[in-house]
């Protein structure tokens, strides 16, 4: 598994909604309030872009076919996948194979 750095701790605020490529994974962080959120950015259902979606309190709207998911759950079955957010030192990241 590699580390790879995505955002400076000092970059992330509420509301914070941010896609990134790395390698084969398409990933939209997400943040609400002090917590932050990592997922596909890909409806598991649709395949509609969740980025482009309507984000209320931890609810996001999938803009393709207007499924609800909400983002603490992700990675649980019907729901888009979830990644754990890492930090090293000021950087948020992710591990990936």
């Amino acid at each position: 598994m590699t580390f790879h750095r995505l955002l400076r701790l000092d970059q992330v605020h509420d509301g914070l909604r941010a896609r990134f490529r790395i390698g084969r994974h398409e990933l939209l962080l997400i943040s609400v309030g002090t917590e932050v959120f990592l997922l596909d950015a890909r409806c598991p259902h649709a395949g509609s872009d969740l980025g482009r979606g309507t984000l209320s309190g931890y609810q996001l709207r999938c803009p393709g076919h207007g499924q609800v998911f909400d983002v603490r759950e992700c990675g649980r079955a019907g729901q888009p996948v979830g990644y754990p957010v890492e930090y090293d030192g000021q950087w948020l990241g992710v591990s990936l194979p």
